[in-house]
């Protein structure tokens, strides 16, 4: 059961979804994560060649 499924709470949930679009669009920042410089044991090396062509400079 959705507790929050009044009309009353639709400006509070558009609100939230704005913020959040809104830092998405910062991109990623640390410390969400290891600097990279700490995830060489991890697959981030990996993923990054796999997706670099999906990557353009900010």
């Amino acid at each position: 059961r959705d507790m929050f499924a009044d009309l009353s709470f639709d400006n509070a949930r558009q609100e939230a979804n704005d913020i959040s679009d809104f830092l998405r669009k910062h991109g990623p920042f640390e410390p969400h994560r290891l600097p990279l410089d700490e995830m060489e044991y991890t697959t981030m090396p990996a993923v990054a060649a796999k997706m670099a062509n999906r990557w353009s400079d900010i």
